[in-house]
This record gives structure tokens, sequence and C-alpha cells, in this order.
């Protein structure tokens, strides 16, 4: 699963990158540099990059952002467990991508970019634990039919539920 979220970041980059000048793929190559340039500078060149995607046209910038996140976004899938039949690694990867690009639409900008990387990735790893928390509840308090039929049977769950659940089978 993780690994396959980094190839798709990555092949999703590449789609993109021929939309980019060459002063742009250069910014790119130096926020993604870990080995000449320091943590700041990375900073502040992803909260350059940030802006970019803000003002300019997201389907160009949205897979540069996550190709910069990527380290980030898998680490923090590995965290994540699916939770099937209700949440699958799929859903789960897609919620990250979502929330990785709202994160990166709506965080504010400190002075200089400071901490962006970390902002951001914060701010995904809350949304993404409130998000499974939430549809932990939802699964957890749902009641599937079959399950209605071995507690009640047909008569006990019409007596108990109304003759609406009743009725709305009959129409299945």
């Amino acid at each position: 699963m993780a690994n396959s979220l980094a190839s798709d970041l990555r092949e999703g980059f590449r789609r993109t990158a021929s939309a980019l000048t060459g002063e742009e793929l250069a910014l790119i190559s130096l926020a993604r540099d870990r080995a000449h340039v320091a943590l700041v500078e990375r900073n502040r060149l992803l909260a350059e990059v940030v802006c970019l995607y803000r003002t300019g046209p997201r389907q160009v910038w949205g897979p540069v952002i996550l190709d910069l996140l990527a380290p980030a976004l898998v680490d923090l899938l590995r965290s994540l467990r699916p939770e099937p039949p209700a949440l699958t690694g799929e859903e789960i990867r897609q919620q990250l991508v979502f929330e990785a690009l709202r994160a990166a639409a709506t965080i504010p900008i400190l002075e200089g970019g400071r901490q962006t990387r970390f902002r951001i990735v914060s701010r995904v790893r809350t949304r993404m634990l409130r998000w499974l928390a939430r549809e932990g509840r939802l699964q957890r308090s749902q009641i599937s039919l079959a399950s209605l039929d071995e507690d009640f049977g047909d008569r006990d769950r019409e007596a108990h539920f109304g003759e609406s659940i009743a009725g709305s089978r009959e129409n299945l």
C-alpha cells in the first residue's frame, strides 16, 4: 500500500513535469535536495511551491506538492490501518492525498516558510486520525439487515422497528 502510494505520487509528478519551466524544475530540485540544501531553505522552497499551488494551476502544482511530501506521507500511511469492509487501503490513500492538498491550500504560511513541511504533515495526521475515528464510529453504529433478521426475525423486527422497515425490505 505504501509502496504503491510512493510510485503513484512519483508518476503523478512525472506526468505534470512537462508543464513546468526549467526554473520551476530547478526550484523543485532544490526543495527535494536533502544532501546539499538546509532544512530551513527546503521549507522556504516548499512554502514557495505551496504559494504557486494556491495561485497557479492546481492540477500542475498538486502533484509537485505531493511528490515533495511523499516520504512523510508514506510514513504516515504506514501508521494507518484499514478496517475492512468500510475502510479499504485505497480509501485511506485517497483521503490522505485529499488531506495533504487541503492542508497545502489552507494552512497559514509563516514568515520565511518556517516549518512548512512539519505543519502540513501535522495537519494531515490530525485530520486523518479524526476521519478514521469518525468512520469507525459510523461503522460500529450501523446494523446490517441480516443481523436484524437473526436477532429479531421478521415479525419481531416489524414490531420493534415499525412497518416502514418491513415495507422497505419488500421493495428491494
